[in-house]
């Protein structure tokens, strides 16, 4: 773990808007919170690293970006590309149309399939459909896919820890349906019933609390002992390094905000992480302008981070307006480095060369600065 230190600019408070749409909103000046409840000691944020966008999202959300220069509007996304509400805005705003199904899309257009992935019926039919197709699922979750075929060919019944009705879960489910189980959670580990325990594995989306995964798991493997682990940890680098990272600064968090949205399971993730982990209060927004000023009131120390489909813009917009309300001292707590690339898709790259795009090729990014 390393810490950096930097100060934000103050600045007088004002009126603030919401990044899409735009919503003003007038706040309490920092005076007035301060009187309702002074603060003991300096006020600081302490900065989660790693945070904010993984190598899976910056691929999708690039091979979107490409589509869109390659090819004349609309480009179609099944679902949402990524679920943040900020990222679906803007690339709306340039023309890509989300569906929720593909009956939805015009009989050959450019559809591309989000980052967390689909089943094979929904390939055959984008295939029935003469759809143009990119496959924008990320990496870790075509992993996943690959483990779900490989053990229902071997005949093992697939024990799936997830959430149903996430994109994610329906992807993989849809690879091998009649021998996998969905468990969403230690309840329902409790109650599964199974019918050969000899022969049971478990896989996970990608994208849950570490923590509540190995729950589920333990009180999997009392009841079923044989229980076969996958091999290798489904839930990805991100999510975990996101949790580590949080649970490093929640200790000493009066409060701690989470930038990512509603239906951003990791995001979602990230907040109860910061609960289970000692903050004394977490909440999540997905702007700056959701940021209610009322949480700052004897409020020394703010913890900040955010789920692996936000744009770094975004948590910089909150670490602006916390220095509005003296929170100028940024101090960020680095927990683990990152610098995956991965390829974009394959569909996307041959049309790339073939038009003689040298641009960017890969997806991913560093750890954004503080």
């Amino acid at each position: 773990m390393s810490v950096q230190s930097s100060t934000a600019p103050a600045s007088a408070p004002s009126p603030v808007g919401l990044g899409m749409p735009q919503v003003p909103r007038t706040r309490r000046s920092r005076e007035e919170v301060e009187a309702a409840a002074p603060v003991a000691g300096a006020k600081r944020v302490l900065l989660a690293a790693p945070r904010g966008y993984c190598a899976g999202v910056d691929r999708a959300v690039v091979a979107v970006e490409k589509a869109l220069e390659h090819h004349a509007a609309p480009v179609y996304v099944r679902k949402e590309i990524v679920h943040n509400r900020h990222v679906v805005d803007t690339l709306t705003e340039r023309g890509v149309v989300f569906v929720d199904e593909l009956d939805e899309v015009p009989e050959g257009a450019l559809t591309v399939f989000s980052a967390h992935g689909v089943s094979p019926a929904v390939v055959a039919e984008a295939a029935d459909r003469n759809l143009q197709t990119i496959d924008a699922t990320c990496p870790l979750v075509t992993k996943v896919h690959r483990e779900a075929v490989r053990f229902a060919k071997q005949e093992k019944q697939i024990l799936l820890i997830g959430h149903t009705g996430h994109e994610e879960v329906e992807g993989t489910y849809g690879e091998a349906p009649e021998h996998t189980t969905v468990i969403n959670d230690v309840a329902e580990a409790r109650a599964v019933q199974v019918e050969d325990p000899g022969n049971l594995i478990w896989l996970s989306q990608t994208t849950l609390s570490v923590d509540e995964t190995l729950e589920i798991v333990s009180v999997l493997r009392e009841r079923f002992p044989n229980l076969q682990d996958p091999p290798s940890d489904d839930i990805c680098y991100a999510t975990s390094n996101r949790q580590a990272a949080i649970k490093t600064i929640s200790p000493e968090c009066d409060l701690v905000i989470v930038v990512g949205s509603a239906n951003s399971s990791n995001s979602v993730r990230l907040k109860e992480v910061a609960e289970e982990y000692g903050a004394t209060r977490a909440e999540r927004v997905d702007y700056a302008n959701q940021v209610d000023e009322s949480w700052f009131e004897g409020v020394a120390t703010v913890g900040l981070s955010s789920g692996a489909s936000v744009p770094e813009v975004l948590v910089q917009d909150v670490l602006a307006l916390l220095a509005d309300y003296g929170y100028a001292q940024v101090d960020e707590v680095v927990t683990a480095e990152e610098d995956i690339m991965f390829s974009l898709p394959k569909e996307l790259r041959a049309q790339l060369k073939r038009v003689g795009d040298e641009g960017r090729a890969l997806g991913g990014r560093r750890r954004p600065q503080g």
